[in-house]
């Protein structure tokens, strides 16, 4: 139904107050944000914020949703991390001392 950069967006958009300043942080496009948000808003059929308030204000279901991935990504993002942890390096040398090659394992 929606994908983790969905989520993402919805969490730099609420703590930048602005789609504008969301974008900077993700590194993306103010045009690129607006679309990954309303394609989030046709997906679940509803609106997620309201685009004309000033400050940014969410609705309800933006406000369910927000709660949920504040929720979700911490352990997503924490079992990537240990995902990408090396577990071991091996490394063998041809006798000059110099690495001929170095391995490193993941979990």
């Amino acid at each position: 139904m929606f994908e983790l950069k969905h989520l993402r967006s919805l969490l730099a958009l609420k703590s930048q107050g602005s789609l504008a300043a969301a974008a900077d942080a993700l590194h993306i496009s103010q045009s690129a944000l607006s679309h990954q948000l309303t394609e989030l808003e046709l997906r679940l059929a509803r609106p997620l914020f309201l685009r004309k308030s000033r400050p940014l204000r969410f609705t309800a279901d933006g406000m369910k949703l927000v709660a949920l991935a504040e929720s979700v990504l911490p352990p997503i993002d924490e079992l990537v991390c240990q995902a990408y942890q090396p577990v071991s390096v091996i490394s063998s040398t041809d006798g000059t001392g110099v690495a001929a090659g170095t391995a490193v394992v993941f979990a």
